[in-house]
C-alpha cells in the first residue's frame, strides 16, 4: 500500500494483494479448515498481519465479522473467475460490502510518495478497515480484477492473476493440469 496510486501493482511485493489474498486463503474452501473459527484464530491472524498490536480485545462477534467479510471476498474473486455461483451471490456480496464500509471508515493519508486510504480506527475495527484499504488500493491500481479464485473444486485458493491479459484461472500450473486431465477424460467418456 506504499506504492504511489497511478502505478501497477507488481505480482510479487504487492502488500495489498498479499494482505487481501492471506485473509481469503483463512477458509475452509477447497477442503482446507476453517483458520478464523474462534476469537484466538482470528487475533493469532490480525496479528500476524501486523494488522492489530498484542493486547488487542477480539470477540466471538469479532469472529463472526470476520468470516461473513471473508466470505464477502470470496464470492468477488470466484465473480472475477467466472466462476457461476460466485456471479449469481456477487450483487448480496457487493452490497455487503458497501454496507460494512460505514463500520470501517477509511481516510486518506498524503505523504509525498502520494495518497492511501487508512483505517480511522484501532483494533479489529481498524484491522477490517485495512482490508477495505487493500481493496481499494488494488481497485485504484488496476489490480483489482486479478485477484481471483482458482476454478480447481479440489483446490480454491486465492491467488493474483498474474497473466497478461488477466485471463487465469487457475493458482497453479498443477492445478491447470488436473482440470485439463479431468476434462478429458470427461471427453473420453462422453464420446464412448
Amino acid at each position: 500500500m506504499q506504492q504511489a496510486a497511478a502505478e501497477t501493482c507488481p505480482p510479487s511485493v504487492c502488500t495489498s494483494s498479499d494482505l487481501l489474498l492471506g485473509f481469503v486463503n483463512t477458509g475452509p474452501l477447497g477442503g482446507r479448515a476453517d483458520h478464523l473459527t474462534g476469537p484466538e484464530d482470528l487475533s493469532a491472524w490480525l496479528r500476524g498481519s501486523g494488522l492489530i498490536e498484542d493486547g488487542s480485545v477480539v470477540t466471538g462477534a469479532d469472529a463472526l465479522a470476520a468470516r461473513e467479510l471473508r466470505d464477502a471476498f470470496v464470492t468477488v474473486l470466484r465473480a472475477h473467475s467466472g466462476c457461476e455461483d460466485g456471479e449469481s451471490a456477487l450483487p448480496s456480496a457487493e452490497r455487503y460490502l458497501l454496507q460494512i464500509a460505514a463500520r470501517y471508515p477509511l481516510a486518506p493519508q498524503l505523504s509525498a510518495e502520494g495518497c492511501r486510504l487508512v483505517p480511522t480506527q484501532d483494533g479489529v475495527l481498524g484491522g477490517f478497515g485495512a482490508l477495505l484499504a487493500a481493496a481499494a488500493d488494488l481497485a485504484a491500481r488496476g489490480g483489482w480484477a486479478r485477484l481471483k479464485m482458482c476454478k480447481d473444486p479440489s483446490c480454491h485458493t486465492g491467488f493474483f492473476d498474474k497473466t497478461r491479459n488477466s485471463s487465469g484461472l487457475y493458482c497453479s500450473s498443477a492445478c491447470s493440469t488436473r482440470m485439463a486431465a479431468r476434462a478429458y477424460r470427461s471427453r473420453v467418456r462422453s464420446s464412448a
